[in-house]
């Protein structure tokens, strides 16, 4: 039985780097059998068309659509048509082409071949974008590029496979994505594992070993879940602090709570493998900050347990709280403190386009004022915010 790994992404992302990669890494690892390789722009090479892409683009997307439809129509059936060819070989397929709203393709296709389907979208920085279509000549692109970049990575079902290459080698790229490969798997048979769906689900997950009725599930793979709160969960946050010599307050979650039943704020609960790890909450009014009063939600309170740090349930909290402030904002902001303390914070949130919003530091709640003392504690902040569409 073969696999399908498909690599969806803007252009300029270097899907087509990553397929051939990865591809070599399959036929050289397990079985070392071979593996086919479809790069999709292939398809789209072979139709002729004029030099003066502004007869074609218009403000970054395709002016003719009857003409833009049918090359869609027939790279996909090029795509799909090799692909279970390959797949009834029992070979792996690796693909890499822009998936908008054609995953349901791709899960008709793995379940037609009962065959595993690994999901990864790429994306870069817009800087590092621009620049890789530029020194490949083709600037014209950039607009469009950049346009599909922020789509896709606020479409609800690609969150929890978004994958960012920016700075890294293709090797790192090759040992992140096996290393975490089972992440990016989405279930053939099932339109919502592993994806967040357009209106989250809800039913029963497992909270610590006790079933709980009703609960929003926003995320969910083989190991990790990602749920709306429940009253028990302030005593996890209130006794897992408490051992880390800090000085949790009860009354702290047990208000997120009452926040979230009165829709005031999304309680975002990670459980690996069955054990609560983290918290992240998005706070859908803010009166306080720079957008106060707004109607902008802020991302508050990101955390993850120490013991199960660096395997990417920060990331996932942060696009699951993301996904949910676009469905109420373009943007969303955050606060993160200015100390060490505070450092690879300071760095993620960078590499995932938050930008400070040029109102300086705020010091306990407020705007510091220019030469204002101050004390580089928890209270010192820097805020932060990023487009979503």
């Amino acid at each position: 039985m073969g696999n399908i790994y498909f690599i969806s992404g803007p252009c300029g992302v270097g899907k087509s780097t990553l397929a051939d990669a990865y591809a070599k890494h399959l036929a050289n690892t397990g079985a070392r059998k071979q593996v086919f390789v479809i790069h999709g722009d292939d398809f789209h090479a072979g139709f002729v068309e004029t030099d003066y892409k502004d007869s074609f683009w218009k403000d970054g997307l395709p002016s003719d659509f009857v003409e833009w439809t049918e090359i869609l129509e027939f790279n996909w059936e090029c795509i799909i048509d090799t692909a279970g060819k390959v797949l009834a070989r029992g070979l792996d397929v690796v693909i890499d082409y822009v998936v908008e709203d054609e995953l349901p393709l791709l899960r008709k296709l793995a379940k037609e071949h009962d065959a595993e389907l690994y999901y990864v979208v790429l994306t870069a920085s817009a800087e590092t974008i621009t620049k890789r279509i530029e020194e490949r000549g083709d600037a014209e692109m950039v607009e469009r590029a950049l346009f599909l970049k922020n789509k896709l990575e606020n479409l609800s079902e690609n969150q929890g496979h978004i994958y960012d290459n920016t700075g890294k080698t293709i090797s790192e790229e090759v040992e992140e994505i096996e290393k975490s490969i089972e992440n990016y798997r989405c279930s053939a048979n099932s339109a919502n594992e592993g994806f967040y769906p357009d209106t989250a689900e809800t039913g029963e997950v497992t909270c610590d070993g006790e079933t709980k009725q009703g609960t929003t599930i926003y995320y969910r793979d083989d190991k990790l879940t990602i749920r709306s709160m429940v009253p028990e969960d302030a005593k996890v946050y209130f006794d897992t602090y408490t051992s880390y010599n800090w000085h949790p307050q009860m009354e702290t979650y047990e208000n997120y709570y009452k926040e979230q039943q009165n829709s005031e704020r999304l309680v975002f609960v990670p459980e690996y493998e069955g054990k609560v790890v983290g918290i992240c909450t998005l706070v859908l009014h803010p009166s306080e900050g720079p957008w106060g009063g707004q109607n902008i939600p802020e991302i508050v309170d990101l955390g993850v347990f120490f013991h199960i740090h660096k395997i990417g349930i920060g990331s996932k909290l942060l696009d699951v709280a993301e996904a949910e402030a676009a469905k109420r904002s373009d943007t969303v902001f955050l606060a993160v403190g200015c100390h060490s303390g505070y450092g690879a914070a300071q760095r993620i949130y960078v590499k995932r386009g938050y930008i400070p919003d040029g109102s300086g530091v705020w010091y306990q709640n407020k705007q510091l004022d220019q030469y204002a003392p101050c004390v580089n504690d928890d209270d010192l902040l820097l805020f932060l915010s990023k487009k979503l569409r």
